[in-house]
This record gives C-alpha cells, structure tokens and sequence, in this order.
C-alpha cells in the first residue's frame, strides 16, 4: 500500500483552458489515458469505500485501487494500492483489500463506466517544496450517458504540505479553483444513479483511538465534504435541497467550532468560524424564503416572489466570490495542518481521551436544552429560536459522536435519545416557519394562532420527554 498526500481542485473547462495557456504551470507532459471502472452490480466495492480501476497508459495496463476514505484520513490523504495487470480482467489476490471486500463475488466484477481524459502533468517548486500538478480534463461514459470535467491534483513530491496550498491560492488567482470532493468514480456512480445529488452529512467513523484532535480534523474535514459537494449542485444550478445541505454543512461546520471550542482558543480558528456565519446567513436567508413559498398560499406567492429572487441572487453572488472559494482552501488546510493541531496552552486537553471529552460537550449541550427551554409556551418568538438553535446543536454533536463504540444498551438509549430530540427540532421548526412567515409577510400572513398554539404543546411535551430520556453517553 502507498499513501499519496494530494489536493484535488475542481475547475470549470474554461478555466482549465485558461490555466493551460496562462504558462503558469510551465511546460507540461501531455498524455491521452482510458480508464475502465469496475464493481459488482449491488456496488460492493463502493459501499466497502473503495475504488477499482483498470488505466491504459500506453501499451501499458495498471490496475489500481483507491480507498475513498482512509482512516483518520483527511481531505486529501488516500490508500492506494497499484500494480501492473496483463489484461482489462481485474486481479483479485492479496496485494490490497479486494479479496476481503468482494470474498465470493469476485466473479460479479463489471465495468460499470469509462473515463477518458487529457492528462498534463507539470512539477512545480513552491519554496524548498516540489510538487506534481496533474490537469485532467475529460469525460466520463457509462451506456448511452456522458459528463464532462477538469480537475487539478497537486501532489506533494517532497517538502511541506502547506505549500500545497500556497501554490493552490496563487493559481486561483490565474483561474477560479474550488476544493475539489469528487473522484472521478464518484463522477461516474453519479452518473449512472449510484450517487445522489444533492447529499445529508455522512456519518463520522470515530475510534477512541482517533484522539480530540483526529476527531475534530475528521469532523470538520466531513462537514467540508458535505458543504462543497452540494454547493457544486448550487453552482451549476438553482436546487433548494442542495441549498438547504449546504446550509445544515455550515450549521454542522460551526457546532462543531462549538464543541471543540475548547481546543481552538487562535485567532484564525475564529476568523474562520465568523466567515462561516456569514456565509451561513445568506444561504439562510434564501432557504428560510423558500419554506416560506413552499407553504404559503398561492395568492401570496406575487409578493413573495420579488424578496425570494433577491435572496436567491444573493445566494448566487456569495458562492462566486472568490473569498468563498478562498474560504474553503483555509477551512481545508486549517483542520488539517493549522496551528491549534499543536498549541502548548491546549497540549493537556489534546492527550485526553476522546470519549470523555465527548460526554463533556454532550452534557453541556443537553444543559442549554434544559436551561432555555424553561416555560416554553410563553416564551417570545426570539427565544424559542435560541431554543431550536440549542437543540439543533446538540443533535449535531450526538451524530458527531454516534459512531464511538458503544455497548448495544447505550445504542438503544441514543436511539430514544435521538427519536425525542428529532421530534423537539420538528415542532420548534415548524413554531419558526410561522415566525419567519409573520415577520415577511406581515398582515398578509395567515393567522395561525390555533396551529401555533397546538405546536407549542407539541413542542413542549417533546422538550420532557428529551429531558426524560437518560443520557446515553
């Protein structure tokens, strides 16, 4: 098994064209490349996290097998595994993890897409740091469907991995660059429908092994993932469940700001979470308005609709800054390389096991729920939304941690944990729809005081039946 150390940039095909002919990257090396993608038909190897590809380079076969998501692995941190095969027949044998991913269905093996692509390849210096920038650009085919893409993939030969990304900021400047989430077996299970498009959180795999400071990294880095792979839907087009994704990404990006507070006392960790909250604030905007739509009557939609267009264009304009783009290469590097990773003020905190340090920030959380929640159905509209906002942080956290070890008695209890607290969220969700629709659209709004009333019983019985859960952790 090799480990390569790699930033993967997405780029549009006329920024690619525009990096190409800039000269910025120098000479490059030129090579046309056919790669055959293979899995069973129920996608065993995908769902093991795996990656299994035949190239022709040449007259020469390699087959090589990526692991998507190493363990303790980051954004771009991959297990692969490679060697040269005789035919376009994949070789299944001990050298990797194939033979335990597939065992007896091995002989299921199909190709299941084709990438064709130009590669240039360049070496570059960034400091005493030589790095190997690969430009791919491309299609990919499966049946009668095809997509098309350009990529870049900065490699460290030898050196720091900051340079990385100096040199990946210093090319945005040439040609607008995005954190790039998706490998290209990614691009073709999506486009066969093995993939999704907009897409929820995936879970975290944690270990008590993993430690605080792998926890947050592995953390952050998964809400990175979440947040790019939706705003690339968002940028190619106007989707409002990929909107709404990305904003949870952002909330989950900030509670988890939240929950490891303790460990990020350094300026550029706060830096970082106050441009997160901005840019929270105008996606929003835009999703609050589109709840709004969705559930407002049909005669209201006129005067909704000039509001709900701006939200969206703002929405848009954010997205294309380029202190967005910049924002995601920092967020990137900062969770993995950043300075809080080894600060002395936290050294004591950084050695402590994980699984107290997440019972620590469950308690507190589960303790805002109680204290904020006090005589809910007097509470002014401002104030249950602090509560909402606890309790969604405190979701947040649990998932966080869900995947910990856990004896099957405390899974159950998390379960009942969770069960309440989903129901709480929902009836606070709701209570806040009929806030936002009051707040804009003012005397035209529906009276809803009877719906609101019933939800802040609702509301209010789910809040003690949370409370009367036993923690689980």
């Amino acid at each position: 098994m090799g480990s390569e150390v790699e930033l993967k940039l997405d780029l549009t095909a006329e920024a690619a064209d525009r990096l190409a002919e800039s000269g910025v990257l120098g000479a490059g090396e030129v090579r046309q490349l056919r790669s055959l993608y293979f899995d069973t038909p129920d996608d065993r190897l995908r769902r093991h996290g795996l990656a299994l590809r035949i190239r022709r380079d040449g007259h020469r076969l390699v087959q090589t097998v990526k692991q998507r998501h190493a363990p303790g692995a980051g954004l771009f941190a991959r297990g692969e595994w490679e060697f040269a095969v005789r035919s376009l027949t994949p070789v299944v044998d001990s050298r990797g993890p194939l033979e335990e991913a597939l065992g007896r269905h091995a002989g299921d093996l199909a190709i299941r897409f084709t990438v064709d692509c130009e590669r240039t390849r360049f070496t570059l210096a960034e400091g005493r740091t030589t790095i190997a920038a690969v430009l791919d650009r491309g299609q990919v085919h499966a049946r009668d469907r095809a997509t098309g893409f350009a990529e870049l993939e900065l490699e460290l030969v030898s050196g720091a991995a900051d340079d990385l990304f100096a040199l990946a900021r210093r090319l945005d400047q040439v040609a607008p660059l995005r954190i790039g989430v998706l490998s290209k077996s990614d691009r073709g299970f999506r486009l066969v429908g093995a993939l999704p498009g907009s897409e929820k959180a995936a879970p975290v795999a944690l270990t008590p092994a993993t430690g605080v400071v792998g926890a947050c990294a592995a953390i952050v880095t998964g809400c990175l993932h979440h947040y790019r792979r939706n705003e690339a839907i968002l940028l190619a087009t106007r989707d409002g469940e990929a909107l709404h994704q990305a904003r949870v990404a952002l909330r989950r990006l900030r509670s988890a700001h939240a929950v490891f507070a303790p460990l990020l006392r350094d300026g550029e960790s706060a830096r970082l979470d106050s441009a997160v909250r901005g840019l929270a604030r105008v996606l929003g905007a835009a999703r609050d308005l589109d709840v709004l739509w969705e559930r407002c009557a049909p005669d209201l939609r006129p005067a909704l609709k000039p509001r709900r267009e701006v939200a969206w264009r703002g929405v848009s304009r954010a997205l294309a800054a380029p202190a967005t783009r910049r924002l995601m290469l920092d967020l990137a590097q900062w969770a993995m390389l950043g300075g809080w990773r080894d600060a002395p003020l936290t050294a004591e905190l950084r050695a402590a096991p994980l699984a107290p340090f997440a019972a620590a920030a469950l308690d507190k959380r589960l303790e805002r729920v109680r204290r904020h929640g006090h005589h809910l159905a007097d509470l002014p509209d401002e104030a249950r939304h602090t509560l909402r906002k606890d309790a969604k942080k405190l979701r947040y956290a649990v998932e966080f941690f869900a995947g910990l070890p856990a004896p099957a008695a405390s899974r159950k209890r998390r379960d009942r944990f969770l069960a309440a607290l989903a129901e709480l969220q929902d009836r606070l969700g709701l209570l806040n729809d009929l806030a936002v629709a009051r707040a804009v659209l003012g005397a035209a709004a529906p009276d809803d005081e009877a719906q609101a009333r019933h939800l802040l019983h609702r509301a209010s019985e789910a809040r003690h039946a949370l409370l009367g859960c036993d923690p689980f952790w």
